[in-house]
C-alpha cells in the first residue's frame, strides 16, 4: 500500500493514489498518456482504425465521474505495458500531495495486474448489474490484497 519515504513521510504508490484520492486532473493526465501509448503500439502494428476510434472514446471528458475516470484508467492500464513500466519507475515531481506519490512495488503490481486481467475486468464485463462504484470497490479490494 505504501512505499518507504525518507524523513518519516508516508508515501503512497500511484495505484493507491488513483484509487483513494487523486484529483480528476491527475487521473485524466494518466489516461491521456495511456491512450497515446496504446495508439503508438497499435498504430505501428497496422491494426486499424477501430482501435483508434475506441481510444478516442476512452479519453477523459467533463461528463466523466470520478469513478468513470478511475475505471477508464484501469481498463487502459490493463492494455498498456508502457504505463505499467512507468508506474514502477515514478520520478518525484509535482507539488503538494503528488510529491508523496511513489513507484508501485513490482511484486504487488504483478499480482494486481494479473487479477485485473484475469478476474476483475472479465467479471465486470459479464455482469451489467455491477455499478461503477462497485467495480471501483473491487479494484480497491484487489489492490489491498495484492
Amino acid at each position: 500500500m505504501t512505499c518507504g519515504g525518507g524523513g518519516g513521510s508516508q508515501r503512497q504508490d500511484v495505484l493507491f493514489h488513483v484509487l483513494y484520492g487523486a484529483k480528476r486532473e491527475y487521473i485524466s493526465s494518466l489516461i491521456e498518456e495511456s491512450v497515446i501509448n496504446i495508439a503508438r503500439e497499435y498504430g505501428s502494428s497496422g491494426k486499424g482504425n477501430g482501435m483508434m476510434e475506441a481510444l478516442q472514446l476512452m479519453r477523459p471528458n467533463e461528463r466523466d465521474s470520478q469513478h468513470g475516470l478511475q475505471i477508464k484508467f484501469f481498463l487502459l492500464l490493463n492494455e498498456d505495458e508502457a504505463m505499467r513500466r512507468n508506474l514502477s519507475n515514478v520520478k518525484l515531481k509535482g507539488e503538494g500531495s503528488l510529491r508523496s506519490v511513489c513507484s508501485v512495488c513490482p511484486h504487488k503490481a504483478e499480482i494486481f495486474y494479473d487479477n485485473l486481467c484475469e478476474q476483475l475486468i472479465p467479471q465486470w464485463i459479464k455482469d451489467c448489474r455491477v455499478t461503477h462504484e462497485d467495480f471501483v470497490d473491487s479494484l480497491r479490494a484487489a489492490y489491498l490484497c495484492s
